[in-house]
């Protein structure tokens, strides 16, 4: 029996061609576009921040809404996105922080 391969493609949102760069939430792994995102980061205290204006640097790790954030925290993905340099995660902080929604760059 000979078994075909999966191409994945079943899966996968269908993205606009240079609609601009793709990011993956970290929450839900959802792909999309990265305007669609709201950019964390670990701020310049340690924790891990919103990052409105996208200008802190280092890692950024991305997040579709409040309920992403959820998900986030129970699969402990802030430290492994941020490498382990990312301090304690208040999810209430980000949460507020979230709720207006991501900034159109």
């Amino acid at each position: 029996m000979r078994l075909k391969a999966r191409s994945g493609n079943s899966r996968k949102e269908v993205l606009l061609e240079n609609a601009g760069p793709v990011r993956s939430c970290i929450g839900c792994g959802a792909k999309r576009v990265q305007g669609e995102l709201t950019r964390l980061a670990v701020g310049p205290g340690g924790g891990v921040v919103v990052d409105r204006e996208r200008r802190i640097p280092g890692r950024g790790a991305y997040l579709c809404g409040v309920g992403c954030l959820a998900a986030a925290v129970k699969r402990k993905a802030f430290g492994r996105v941020f490498r382990g340099k990312a301090g304690p995660v208040d999810p209430s902080v980000l949460s507020q922080a979230l709720e207006s929604g991501p900034v159109r760059v």
